[in-house]
């Protein structure tokens, strides 16, 4: 089963947006519809939009809008509807489903839809959330044609939610991953917007490895402080193999969390701490961190010497602990007190902060 139609979801009211069409709000420069249409025209045949009201808004897309066929605002389950429909006109077997606010929606998504397929022919597609609970996606979905009357049938008789009527008729589940961000993560506020245009904007990460007092943490100090004098801005990422508390016993914050709070927030007019106790719970990953923080010029990373992003070790010969750089290839750079012997890599001084940081800038073409 190839080339099967692609419908695009856009009838929504888009009410915690303020009203009016999501799919037509700029991000980057192009429309939501514009970013999804990018993604899902390489994997479908035609394509055509689910949207009421005036369809000229869509005229710019060239392709066909689809009215719900009932009435009320029945939901996304009358766009899957419609969708069924016009492919029944075209002798489709199938459609593939996917939202108009979704602009990351994954490269894959028909072919692991196709996979997944239930005894019926029905699959939706699903990503674990922040906790690790599986969260099925109803929007994005393959829908066989000839399910099309029960469908119908089901929606004139009140129903309303997606997953009763896929799981009655056996929906299969198609798993994506959801780091280092979810595919589905779709655009319903102001917020997930700003977010969005975070995500689209590529991070330009750098290590600081090393050995247990090799510098690292003097080196970031000096780098932070030049580079910001140098007009870039930079957040960093320290990562600590101990029970590492910013907080202290006594203070109201120490008393809110060792009390049992999971998140305590502190906040002054100068800055603001988030911090979170796992609570035997996985430490998160890099990337987790990474997906955090808000946009910058460079992100420096001291520590997590076994991640792929490229990195400068730091280096002290008179601690008698060994280079790591012959084996990790993710050490791109040597910042030393000394003159290591058989080094195929860049050497710097340790201390020689500009050249470091003249290094790190054009490796991440800043």
């Amino acid at each position: 089963m190839t080339d099967l139609p692609g419908v695009i979801l856009a009838g929504g009211r888009a009410t915690r947006m303020g009203g009016g069409d999501k799919g037509l709000r700029l991000l980057a420069g192009q429309t939501l519809m514009t970013h999804v249409i990018q993604r899902l025209a390489p994997q479908c045949g035609p394509l055509a939009i689910n949207a009421n009201g005036d369809p000229a808004r869509w005229s710019a897309f060239g392709l066909p809008v689809l009215p719900d066929t009932l009435p009320d605002w029945p939901g996304p389950l009358a766009g899957v509807l419609a969708g069924l429909d016009w492919a029944a006109t075209l002798g489709a077997p199938a459609i593939i489903t996917a939202a108009a606010d979704t602009p990351f929606l994954p490269d894959d998504l028909v072919a692991r839809l196709q996979a997944a397929a239930g005894s019926t022919g029905l699959a939706l597609a699903a990503s674990p959330d922040a906790t690790g609970t599986l969260q099925r996606h109803p929007t994005f979905g393959l829908w066989p044609t000839a399910l099309r009357h029960d469908l119908r049938a089901a929606l004139e008789g009140g129903l309303r939610k997606i997953i009763r009527w896929t799981d009655a008729h056996q929906a299969g589940t198609a798993i994506f991953d959801a780091t280092p961000s979810d595919p589905f993560f779709n655009v319903n506020t102001p917020d997930d917007l700003a977010l969005a245009e975070r995500l689209l904007t590529p991070q330009r990460v750098w290590g600081i490895t090393g050995t247990k007092n090799a510098g690292k943490t003097g080196l970031v100090e000096r780098l932070v402080t030049l580079m910001t004098a140098q007009g870039l801005t930079l957040s960093t990422i320290k990562h600590a193999h101990h029970a590492a508390d910013t907080d202290h016993p006594g203070t109201d914050s120490f008393r809110h969390r060792t009390a049992g709070a999971r998140q305590v927030i502190l906040s002054s007019p100068s800055r603001w701490a988030l911090m979170h106790e796992l609570r035997d719970a996985p430490e998160p990953t890099l990337a987790d961190h990474l997906a955090r923080l808000s946009p910058v010029d460079l992100i420096l990373i001291e520590g997590y010497k076994s991640d792929p992003h490229p990195k400068i070790e730091c280096h002290r010969p008179e601690t008698g602990e060994p280079l790591l750089a012959p084996d990790n290839p993710t050490i791109h750079a040597v910042a030393s007190t000394g003159q290591p012997a058989h080094l195929a890599l860049p050497l710097f001084h340790l201390d020689d902060t500009a050249t470091i940081a003249a290094f790190i800038r054009d490796k991440v073409g800043l």
